[in-house]
């Protein structure tokens, strides 16, 4: 019998061949490494289950988001892909931005550069008239003084 301060511990009582702890049987120590590494299968195939499951609603929402974002956005997403792969990142926005466009806007876009680049010339020289003009008002002034 034990003493008042000492503990007890409970009784364990053994079955041959009915715990598994049988001469034929695996050790109850082998069953619980079975056990334990069956848990941990377990446990690793659910938390990465969960997390595959959270990257692709991660990448629904973003496919969403390309599709339903219109042109600012797939600009930002186009700037993003293009730094994320080491390239200028305002080349990619333009990209991106234009992708998104409609026909009848990407037409307007090419005759508003094809029309710059024939007034460039023409602007130029009408810059130089400007700066010749204000620079001979500004002599005038100044020799009037």
């Amino acid at each position: 019998m034990a003493s008042r301060g000492e503990a007890t511990a409970p009784a364990v009582l053994r079955i041959p061949g009915g715990n598994g702890s049988g001469p034929d049987g695996p050790s109850p120590v082998e069953e619980l490494r079975a056990s334990l590494r069956r848990l941990l299968a377990t446990v690793l195939e659910r938390a990465f289950g969960v997390a595959l499951d959270g990257v692709e609603q991660l990448a629904t929402w973003f496919d969403d988001v390309a599709a339903r974002g219109g042109i600012r956005m797939n600009a930002l997403l186009g700037g993003a892909r293009a730094a994320l792969g080491g390239r200028n990142p305002v080349w990619g926005a333009v990209l991106g931005a234009v992708g998104r466009m409609s026909t009848g806007a990407k037409v307007a876009l090419v005759l508003a550069l094809v029309l710059a680049l024939v007034l460039l010339p023409v602007t130029v020289v009408l810059l130089l008239l400007v700066l010749i003009v204000v620079a001979v008002v500004a002599a005038v002034r100044t020799a009037g003084r």
